[in-house]
């Protein structure tokens, strides 16, 4: 009865109405069971399945060399959600459904995004199923490997938090995250996060060092075309030394402020949030010695504001869309809950799916880029008040200056886009240049400093490697320092 049972559950599982049998990669979503014994008969279940539905061909090695990292602690719920959605949007989906067998002279190049690696602070063991769920599908189904990492975390501080609201002003959690961002990225570019882990039904042939690595966390949910993205950029990014990453994420990027899903910028300002990390960033370059990010990693924790850093940074700009790529939905037990709640999760994310890999991009060469940015703003019209920008804003680009960060903070404030900086540089900034599609139309209001007039600077989009400080930086926007008496981080 038992196996009669199973056989027809195996036969609803894998046709759909009208009898047709599912492409491989388009299986349902794992579900985790919260009991031990519903967990390990749902999870021999589901082998039995995938074994019978037939394997997909493990990818080739050399089709390995761009693996994403996913951060995880104890949030299963939000965990899953991301994973799904990563699964649901890998580019080894495509080959899977359209059953090409990668290793039968297939030449479908590299995979950007594999192998998976999962590192996860501490031990939790709903986590822990998440995570085996997720290996069996992406290892039996894509022919995608799945690694697990633990990072260790002293018994002390796997407690959960009882007053979640002073995490605010407490750096503990903030630290906490910048010790795990920092080993598990030495454990991926050394490759040794492939021996950790030997937990696979499968021969998995050892994976190469990685040329480049995706940083994802467990409250992050990717767009349709996110891994387009990161493959198209890729080949930009280790080729520009000008540039420090690619992100998925645009922080002012709300529904009334962005309208071209495909465009691309350059940014002074690291955003984070779904990014992708060339390794000569991380392990530094003989050109510029003592540059590596490994060297020296985030000692006070903060570590996303440790890379804007100007020491850090270096003038190095990031790539990054006008609409993103990924959407933050964490709001309960993560590190910047009030930010979330007030900014972060209204962020639009992208639903047209571009193949990035057919759109021009040369135009994101440094110069070309700062060459056209220029003309376009400096055209742009220009106005004194915010209710002009708000009114011309309809017919032609306009343009607004501000003169100090306190005063770019209330004209931000006005238009709904974020008011803060680091070290000087405005969030989002392109060259102390903040842009926003105001009520997303065709047009685009830029807040600029005022050294915006006439022709360009010499140094207009060229100050990578450079060690500007914050007073040296506002000099060269045109900004005096005096006037700035307004501060706001998070």
């Amino acid at each position: 009865i038992l196996w009669g049972c199973l056989i027809i559950k195996i036969v609803r599982d894998i046709s759909n109405d009208n009898g047709n049998v599912l492409p491989r990669g388009l299986i349902a979503r794992p579900k985790i069971e919260r009991h031990r014994f519903g967990d390990r008969l749902r999870q021999r279940i589901k082998k039995l399945e995938l074994k019978l539905e037939g394997r997909s061909p493990m990818l080739d090695t050399d089709q390995m060399e761009s693996p994403v990292l996913v951060f995880t602690f104890k949030r299963a719920d939000y965990f899953e959600r991301a994973m799904w959605k990563l699964y649901q949007n890998h580019p080894a989906q495509k080959y899977a459904s359209q059953n090409i067998n990668t290793q039968q002279g297939h030449d479908i190049g590299r995979i950007v995004g594999a192998p998976i690696i999962i590192s996860q602070d501490g031990d939790d063991p709903e986590v822990k199923a998440v995570i085996e769920s997720y290996r069996e599908a992406f290892e039996i189904n894509l022919g995608v490997p799945l690694y697990r990492i633990e990072h260790y975390r002293p018994p002390e501080d796997k407690q959960e938090k009882s007053h979640v609201e002073s995490w605010d002003t407490d750096p503990k959690p903030y630290q906490d995250l910048a010790r795990h961002y920092g080993w598990a990225l030495e454990q991926t570019f050394t490759g040794v996060a492939y021996d950790l882990d030997a937990q696979h039904d499968r021969h998995i042939s050892k994976p190469p060092l990685p040329k480049r690595v995706i940083i994802l966390e467990e409250d992050i949910e990717i767009a349709t075309d996110f891994f387009s993205l990161m493959n198209a950029t890729a080949d930009i990014l280790d080729s520009d030394d000008t540039l420090l990453a690619v992100s998925g994420y645009n922080d002012n990027g709300k529904t009334q402020h962005v309208a071209d899903p495909k465009r691309l910028v350059r940014s002074d300002f690291f955003p984070g949030l779904g990014w992708m990390m060339p390794r000569r960033v991380w392990d530094g370059v003989d050109s510029h010695p003592n540059t590596a990010l490994k060297s020296n990693w985030a000692p006070n924790g903060y570590w996303d504001d440790w890379i804007r850093e100007p020491s850090i940074r270096l003038g190095r700009q990031v790539l990054r869309p006008e609409v993103s790529r990924t959407y933050h939905f964490g709001n309960i037990h993560g590190v910047s809950q009030n930010d979330v709640q007030h900014n972060i999760n209204q962020i639009l994310l992208d639903r047209v799916d571009v193949q990035w890999e057919k759109e021009d991009l040369s135009y994101l060469k440094p110069e070309w880029f700062a060459e056209s940015y220029w003309r376009r703003v400096s055209n742009a019209k220009l106005v004194s008040t915010e209710s002009d920008a708000k009114f011309y804003i309809a017919h032609s680009d306009v343009r607004l200056v501000y003169t100090s960060l306190s005063h770019f903070a209330t004209m931000a404030l006005s238009f709904d886009i974020m008011t803060d900086e680091k070290a000087g540089m405005v969030r989002t900034g392109y060259e102390g240049i903040v842009e926003v599609r105001y009520g997303k139309g065709e047009f685009i209001l830029f807040l600029t400093p005022p050294y915006v007039e006439g022709s360009s600077p010499s140094n207009f989009g060229k100050k990578a490697w450079m060690n500007l400080d914050k007073t040296a930086l506002l000099q060269s926007f045109g900004l005096s320092e005096s006037e700035e008496n307004w501060q706001f981080s998070w």
